[in-house]
């Protein structure tokens, strides 16, 4: 099988012959054909048991796989190397050269036997056990024998099988291992066990524990799937922590250090006795076999689609293994000292010579009293490292460091106090009452910044010039004392100036006042005999008599004019621009105010005058104006009484109204007052009552699918913009799918009618928010081929094809091992 012709690599023929019979060899007994084959077949049956039940099975060595990049116009290659394997099934196949098959050929065969392998995203390459014959012979013949009868082969070689198959092999006994190995090394080792915890106390916790770790590695791969998945790179090795399913133990499982041989070999025991008959792969007489015989080994697994490059991604790890004796002898009796992490670093009581960067710590603290201690960052120089590592250094009481600078911690009784970088004062003795601490700025690097003992003082210092605060403090003197200064004096003889002042109080002053700014008097403001009248201010702030309203209104404009006031008896009426009425005249009987506007004023826009105008009675109305006097029932007053009877019948108001309906309106008059009222409230925040109810345009939405309903916040009737549930209008939303791009799940769908061939990814339940219970319903109206993948089928998922003329309903399932979606119905 040197070149790449076919997508074959060998044949595998089978045998079938008894392994547990071997021949009774007697004297006179004629030996035949088979007595020669049984055998043979119990000698190799022998030896493949022995290999398989006391070594195992995987790659001893090469069987390396490639899948090289192929030249254009050529299908992909794919090279296994030569090399050797012991078989899930005890043979030891050897594969003497290097292999070459053509994937792209096997692709197409198998498209053509099922298009649906199409969507297959992973091949695995498969090892087997194969017979050849060789080395024909002549046989003695009979009468009428074909001459194709008439020669055997004399040999029989040992061989292998190279397949390409969609699914790997069972890997049950693999992972079963790995999960044992795994979970017993998750065992805690300590000094002591448990009370109550005995040998067989423990081997049933093990038990209990390695059947539900194994059972957790298992998930899925138990058996080969139905429809082929994608191999994972490298399976990951099984560790407790990674078992969800493990029940918690009735106690935390422990291992004595002492009794460690004794009980690790009574975990194997759990595993030798209990568990190993019952999770491997068997092929052969072995009690409670379980029909899950491993009959290939998995070599690869083949990206079916090439990547961006061109190239398909080929994995091997992952796949079962098989480390010879001598390795695994060499392995374990290497330095034993290595095995311990001997590059960490430890604090320990005392030192270990063989843990390199280990630290002493009850040699660094005897003769430091077991003071407390920092963390320092330190260069790591060990085994020639070039790095950093974290050293734990003993600390002595302030002002301590040692010789090597190490650190130091303030306790009672030191020889100097706290300095001020730590937080400290610096001073080593108690303030005297009124001292204050006072901040000395550092002189020169030899004397840092500090803290001194001072005191506040008061003494005259330079005055600052322009605006500045109320108290001038002095920290310039080389002495820690502050001086503290006013910005002026304010004794009884000085003369303070201020830019105003404000008094709550009498003002006595001798001579002349000058206010440059506001003057605020809260008290008792006494003036000069000129000023005995109403008083107000001129343009220039002084005080001066108020002058009476005359009418002037020329003078009134005039900036040089005294100010005017409204008084009593004033010559002139009140201006309408200042609340008054303009009229200087008192009204007579039934005159009112009128606002009268002239042209001109419109055109100014300035407003109109008043006029006293009289109510004068015209035809059918009478006037009154008439006082009560006040009684129990009303306070009395002026009351001005319109009578329109005119002597005859008044004018009435009608209600409006149908003959064959009540009025719309009622009109009750009361004497001269007439109500109108509508039989029920009408406004917008009312609720009225009706009979019946007819709209001839309803408001309008924006959908076009709108329905008819009321509007909860107001009660309005209006056409919805929302779609009813399918169950309230009892149909379904449809969607038609005319293009390859329209075939996709979008939210809302129901129904799909799909006239064009592709491929239909449903979403994940769990993962698009759909949850469980959305109905869709699937119908292949004119495709010529139509598949549907995220379809689930028990606890695996699938993909189906609804064939033209066909349809399938599914629903959402999220709640299950592979959430995707459940077939209800097909047709």
């Amino acid at each position: 099988m040197g070149c790449c012709t076919g997508s074959a690599f060998t044949p595998a023929p089978d045998a079938a012959l008894d392994p547990l019979k071997r021949v009774n060899y007697t004297f006179g007994m004629v030996l035949g054909v088979d007595d020669f084959r049984q055998e043979h077949a119990y000698l190799a049956a022998r030896d493949e048991r022995a290999l398989r039940e006391t070594i195992g099975y995987g790659v001893l060595t090469g069987l390396g796989v490639t899948a090289p990049k192929p030249a254009p116009g050529e299908g992909q290659q794919v090279r296994v190397a030569a090399g050797l394997a012991l078989m899930p099934d005890g043979h030891l196949v050897g594969v003497p050269t290097d292999q070459c098959a053509n994937l792209q050929t096997w692709l197409d065969a198998e498209k053509a036997r099922d298009a649906d392998t199409a969507l297959n995203e992973t091949a695995y390459v498969l090892l087997r056990f194969a017979e050849a014959s060789d080395s024909p012979v002549p046989i003695p013949g009979e009468p009428c024998r074909d001459e194709s009868e008439l020669s055997a082969d004399a040999r029989i070689v040992d061989s292998f099988a190279l397949d390409f198959a969609w699914a790997p092999p069972n890997a049950s006994e693999d992972l079963a291992l790995r999960a044992v190995v795994a979970w017993i090394r998750g065992i805690k080792v300590r000094p002591a066990a448990p009370a109550g915890q005995t040998l067989a106390s423990f081997q049933a916790d093990v038990d209990t524990g390695l059947r539900a770790a194994i059972e957790a590695a298992w998930g899925d791969n138990l058996a080969a799937p139905t429809v082929p998945q994608p191999a994972a790179a490298t399976p990951a090795l099984p560790t407790p922590s990674s078992v969800p399913a493990l029940p918690a133990p009735p106690r935390q499982l422990v291992i004595p250090r002492a009794e460690l041989a004794a009980y690790y070999a009574a975990a194997f025991e759990v595993w030798t006795r209990l568990l190993r008959s019952d999770f491997m792969a068997h092929h052969g007489p072995v009690p409670k076999a379980k029909p899950t015989a491993e009959r290939a080994l998995l070599l690869a697994a083949i990206d079916v689609k090439p990547g961006a490059d061109g190239t398909r991604a080929v994995r091997m790890l992952g796949r079962p293994q098989l480390l010879h004796l001598r390795l695994l002898q060499e392995w374990l009796l290497r330095d034993g000292s290595q095995d311990a992490p001997r590059e960490a670093h430890y604090l320990l009581g005392k030192g270990d010579p063989e843990l390199d960067h280990a630290q002493d710590l009850l040699a660094d603290f005897a003769a430091r009293n077991h003071a407390m201690t920092r963390i320092d960052i330190v260069p790591d120089t060990t085994d020639g490292g070039s790095g950093n590592k974290a050293k734990l250094v003993p600390a002595v009481k302030w002002p301590g460091g040692g010789s090597g600078g190490g650190p130091d911690y303030y306790g009672p009784g030191m020889t100097q106090p706290i300095p001020v970088a730590d937080g400290g004062t610096g001073q080593a003795t108690g303030p005297q009452t009124g001292q204050l601490l006072v901040g000395r700025a550092a002189a020169g690097p030899a004397v840092p910044a500090r803290f001194e003992l001072g005191r506040l003082v008061g003494a005259p210092v330079p005055k600052p010039s322009g605006t500045t605060t109320n108290i001038v403090v002095d920290d310039s003197s080389a002495a820690p004392s502050i001086r503290l200064d006013t910005i002026q004096d304010i004794g009884p003889g000085a003369s303070p100036a201020f830019a105003s002042l404000t008094l709550t109080g009498d003002l006595s002053v001798d001579g002349d006042v000058l206010v440059k700014d506001s003057l605020t008097v809260d008290g008792t403001l006494t003036l000069g005999a000129p000023h005995n009248s109403l008083l107000a201010t001129d343009d220039t702030g002084v005080v001066v008599p108020a002058r009476g309203w005359d009418g002037d209104e020329k003078a009134l404009a005039e900036k040089s004019s005294p100010p005017y006031a409204y008084l009593p008896g004033q010559p002139a009426p009140v201006r309408i621009e200042d609340g008054g009425t303009g009229l200087q005249q008192r009204p007579r009987q039934l005159q009112v105010l009128v606002g009268v506007e002239t042209k001109a004023q419109a055109v100014r826009g300035e407003g109109g005058d008043y006029v006293l105008a009289s109510l004068v009675a015209g035809k059918n109305v009478s006037l009154a104006l008439t006082q009560q006097r006040p009684t129990e029932t009303g306070p009395g007053g002026w009351r001005l009484t319109v009578d329109a009877s005119g002597g005859g019948e008044a004018t009435r108001v009608v209600a409006a109204g149908g003959a064959a309906s009540p009025a719309n309106l009622t009109a009750v008059t009361d004497g001269s007052l007439v109500t109108i009222d509508s039989v029920q409230p009408l406004h917008t925040a009312a609720a009225p009552t009706f009979a019946a109810l007819a709209l001839t345009r309803p408001p309008s939405s924006e959908a076009p699918d709108a329905m008819l309903g009321w509007r909860k916040k107001d009660g309005q009737l209006v056409l919805t913009a929302g779609a009813a549930p399918a169950a309230d209008v009892t149909r379904w939303p449809m969607r038609y799918v005319l293009k390859p791009d329209e075939l996709v799940y979008r939210a809302g769908d129901m129904v799909l009618a799909v006239l064009v061939a592709g491929v239909l990814d449903l979403p994940d339940p769990r993962k698009d928010e759909l949850g469980d219970g959305h109905i869709l319903v699937l119908s292949n109206v004119a495709a010529e081929r139509l598949s549907v993948r995220g379809v689930t089928v028990g606890t695996d998922g699938t993909s189906l094809t609804v064939a033209r003329g066909q349809s399938v309903t599914l629903v959402s399932a999220a709640g299950l091992p592979v959430p995707g979606w459940l077939v209800i119905g097909r047709s």
